[in-house]
């Protein structure tokens, strides 16, 4: 598999990202808050041999940089990210985007804003609005952080969201928090209230500007996704394909490799 590794600059961050195989048509992958690019890598696997897949760490994640300011990084800021890999990691006119949670937000935003950029998406599970599940989960996190017990966040999260990843899995998310910084911490921190703050997405994105064939799909068991928003929210999109997969939680493919499946029907149709 060709593999180009470099990063780009994007304001005040420095943004790494992986360039997997040579095709003329691009998957810009975007993952959810704190998930580094590591979590596309059975996707990656996947579609390679059909397409070239861009992989990158959102800043405050992974191996990006915050080259100066403050931890926090703002919902523009973010969007202006996005952009500026788009830029440097592909030379054609239009991409398909790939999102997870927190990243179908930014997607959804970019693909509304910029039609003519994105020609397919895929939004897995599509966080629309918040629900009290994550509000509490929210408050609770934050109680953590600022007592001190960081340690605890990751084992909360699982109990609430990832009861259904892989052991190994879950392991990896408790070994990440563990071993962040407390920028990272911080960066965290205010996503989360950056979260609590934005309960509709409707007041951030007009989602029938959104010209790109669209998949949006769900798991059944997702304690943190108002379906009943998100079936509001699909009826927007103009040209959009819906699905709500029996016995899958928040992290689909992670859980259920079959998924990968559904997302190559979408690709190839």
């Amino acid at each position: 598999m060709k593999v180009y590794k470099g990063s780009t600059q994007s304001g005040r961050f420095l943004i790494p990202f992986r360039i997997y195989g040579d095709k003329p048509n691009t998957i810009i992958c975007i993952s959810g808050a704190k998930q580094t690019m590591a979590v596309w890598r059975s996707f990656v696997k996947r579609f390679v041999p059909s397409f070239s897949v861009v992989v990158f760490d959102l800043p405050g994640t992974g191996r990006a940089e915050i080259l100066s300011g403050d931890p926090q990084v703002t919902f523009e800021e973010q969007q202006q990210v996005l952009l500026d890999v788009i830029a440097a990691t592909t030379s054609s006119d239009t991409v398909t985007l790939a999102a997870a949670s927190w990243g179908t937000i930014l997607a959804a935003y970019i693909a509304a804003k910029h039609p003519e950029k994105i020609e397919k998406m895929i939004l897995g599970s599509f966080g629309v609005s918040t629900n009290d599940t994550i509000l509490e989960l929210i408050h609770r996190g934050q109680a953590l952080f600022k007592s001190g017990d960081v340690d605890s966040i990751a084992p909360l999260m699982i109990e609430t969201f990832g009861q259904f990843i892989p052991a190994s899995q879950k392991q990896q998310m408790i070994n990440q928090f563990s071993s962040m910084d407390e920028k990272e911490l911080l960066n965290f921190y205010e996503h989360c209230e950056f979260v609590k703050s934005s309960r509709d997405i409707s007041k951030l994105i007009n989602l029938r500007e959104i010209t790109a064939k669209t998949l949006v799909i769900c798991g059944e068991h997702d304690t943190i996704l108002d379906h009943e928003g998100i079936r509001a929210a699909v009826s927007k999109i103009p040209d959009c394909i819906y699905e709500l997969v029996p016995d899958a939680g928040h992290f689909l493919h992670w859980e259920r490799p079959s998924i990968l499946d559904t997302y190559s029907r979408f690709l190839h149709s």
